[in-house]
């Protein structure tokens, strides 16, 4: 069937008014109960579903009260913490999430979080529970470290992560582009006369983003002539730079590319090292464009806005439940000049 089912092709369906229609979805005693059924069954045999913002509207409406209610999108904090999207050191993550909020306002809903994890519930009771609100739009925060993409009650809402795509799951996503933001950085780096990069990055990130920054920063070296890259390094956290005297003696990078410029940065002007006189410094995640780090800006607000903008496309199209096959919008990121690398 046509997603685009109305109240005027169940009408038509079951020989009624729009208006009977409109009682009998909404269990008017007025209508009796045999013909209210009737109704229903032809209206979920077409896959007939409610619009949520017109819902809302005529809800608002039949009370006589003044527009201040606004259909209601759910921004799902996935993170270990309760506060954790707001006050994660991920800057581009937490710009995620302000632009998710601005972007609802700016389209007439309103954006309202909530922790998946909130007094230790199940999935399914997390899901029963936004139902039960009326609430038919998730946005979906990025994962916690090594966390199990969550199993919700798929059936009952649109929704949209703001993470790579996940192999477990065909739910939507909108996301940076990190391979072409590491050829980016790369290829930055080579028009400004770095031939030898070394890539440093999180384990936990080669496994979250599948190899997207190490395919990225490894194609390079097919796409640009003279170029020698140097053994990547893998470290846990952002804290531990242990290895890194040993890495740079042994690779002898003239450029480090990294999501963790930033505190790499202090970390090499610790160890004595001049930037960019002695080396270079390129991040896969300035937290902003003007930031005296050189690198790539994913800008997170665009990324967040971006998956409300999808969320509601799919709320008007009324569509409901996980894809067969998920779609995966990638933004690409926004150099920034910066202060790390040496002018031409």
């Amino acid at each position: 069937m046509s997603k685009a089912v109305t109240m005027k092709t169940i009408a038509a369906h079951a020989g009624v008014t729009q208006a009977t229609v409109s009682m009998s979805l909404a269990n008017n005693p007025r209508i009796p109960v045999t013909t209210r059924e009737r109704i229903q069954a032809i209206a979920e045999k077409l896959g007939y579903r409610p619009n949520p913002y017109l819902s809302t509207l005529m809800r608002i409406r039949r009370k006589g009260r003044p527009l201040t209610d606004r259909p209601v999108l759910a921004l799902v904090n996935c993170m270990a913490q309760p506060d954790a999207w707001r006050t994660t050191t991920a800057l581009t993550i937490r710009q995620m999430r302000e632009g998710g909020l601005e972007r609802a306002v700016e389209r007439g809903y309103r954006a309202q979080e909530f922790w998946l994890l909130q007094d230790g519930m199940s999935n399914d009771r997390f899901s029963e529970m936004l139902y039960a609100r009326g609430i038919q739009g998730l946005i979906l925060s990025p994962l916690a470290d090594g966390a199990p993409p969550p199993m919700l009650k798929w059936q009952y809402f649109a929704s949209v992560s703001l993470s790579v795509p996940l192999p477990a799951s065909t739910i939507n996503t909108v996301c940076n582009d990190h391979y072409f933001s590491a050829l980016q950085v790369v290829r930055e780096c080579y028009r400004l006369g770095y031939r030898r990069p070394g890539l440093i990055i999180r384990r936990i990130h080669r496994d979250r983003f599948h190899g997207r920054w190490d395919a990225g920063f490894q194609v390079a070296r097919h796409l640009l002539p003279r170029i020698s890259l140097a053994q990547p390094l893998l470290v846990d956290d952002w804290t531990d730079f242990s290895a890194l005297p040993a890495w740079l003696k042994k690779q002898r990078p003239d450029v480090i590319v990294s999501p963790g410029a930033e505190p790499l940065h202090a970390a090499l002007q610790r160890m004595g090292w001049r930037i960019p006189e002695d080396i270079g410094l390129a991040g896969l995640a300035c937290s902003e464009l003007g930031h005296p780090v050189s690198g790539v800006y994913q800008n997170g607000r665009l990324i967040g806005a971006t998956a409300v903008d999808t969320l509601i496309s799919m709320l008007e199209r009324n569509e409901r439940g996980l894809p067969e096959q998920a779609v995966t919008q990638m933004l690409e990121g926004v150099w920034n000049a910066g202060r790390t690398l040496r002018p031409i």
